[in-house]
C-alpha cells in the first residue's frame, strides 16, 4: 500500500520527533510515520513537501527572532524581511530537510519524475477547488500511483473528494485523514 503524505503531516511529525519532550511523541502523525518505517505501508513525499518544510521551520525561527526584538505575532509578516536565520538555526533547518530527503523510509519524488502535462492538469484542480500547492501534492500522489493521499486538512480532503466525485480526477486514489488511515492499517494488519 502506497500513501503520499501532505506537508502538514510531516510538520507535525517533525515537531513530535525533534522538538518535543519524549512523553509527547505520541501524535498520530508520529505513529503514522513510524508504521511506515516498520514496513506497514510505503511513504511518499516530494520536493514540494521539503520546500514547504524548509519554509515552515525558517518562518518559525525568524518569528522567534522577531519576538525577541519585541515584535508581536501579528507584526511578523510586516517585519519578516528584516530577519535572516542565525547560523545555528540555518544549520538546524538544513539538516532537518536533508535528513528527511535522505530518510530510507520516505520515498522521495523529484520534480522531473512528474508526468507530461503535470502543471496543466493541476490548473484544472485549482479552478475553484484548492490552492496551488495542495493541487501539486494531490497530482504528485496520482502520478506516482499512490493508493492514498493523506492530509490533516479537512477542507483539502473535502475538495479532493469533490474532484473525484465529479470525475475531474478519474485515477484510483483514496483520500484519508491520519486517524482514518491508521484505522485502515490496523484492520489490514489484524487480518
Amino acid at each position: 500500500m502506497k500513501a503520499y503524505l501532505d506537508t502538514n503531516i510531516l510538520v507535525d511529525y517533525v515537531w513530535s520527533a525533534f522538538f518535543s519532550e519524549e512523553k509527547e511523541k505520541k501524535s498520530p502523525s508520529y505513529t503514522l510515520i513510524n508504521k511506515g518505517s516498520m514496513g506497514e505501508y510505503e511513504i511518499f513525499i516530494s520536493f514540494y513537501t521539503l520546500m514547504e518544510i524548509h519554509q515552515h521551520f525558517t518562518d518559525y525561527y525568524l518569528q522567534q527572532n522577531a519576538i525577541k526584538d519585541g515584535f508581536g505575532f501579528r507584526e511578523f509578516s510586516r517585519v519578516r524581511r528584516n530577519y535572516v536565520l542565525e547560523e545555528n538555526q540555518l544549520k538546524t533547518v538544513s539538516e532537518l530537510v536533508e535528513n528527511l530527503r535522505e530518510n530510507e523510509y520516505l520515498n522521495y519524488i523529484e520534480p522531473e519524475m512528474m508526468t507530461e502535462g503535470f502543471f496543466k492538469t493541476i490548473i484544472g484542480y485549482v479552478r475553484g477547488y484548492m490552492d496551488f500547492l495542495d493541487a501539486i501534492h494531490l497530482r504528485t500522489a496520482i502520478d506516482t500511483k499512490c493508493d492514498y493521499f493523506l492530509t490533516k486538512d479537512g477542507e483539502l480532503r473535502k475538495r479532493a473528494q469533490d474532484l473525484i466525485d465529479k470525475d475531474i480526477i478519474t485515477e484510483s486514489l483514496k483520500i484519508s485523514s491520519v486517524s482514518g488511515f491508521l484505522k485502515i492499517l490496523k484492520e489490514t494488519t489484524s487480518r
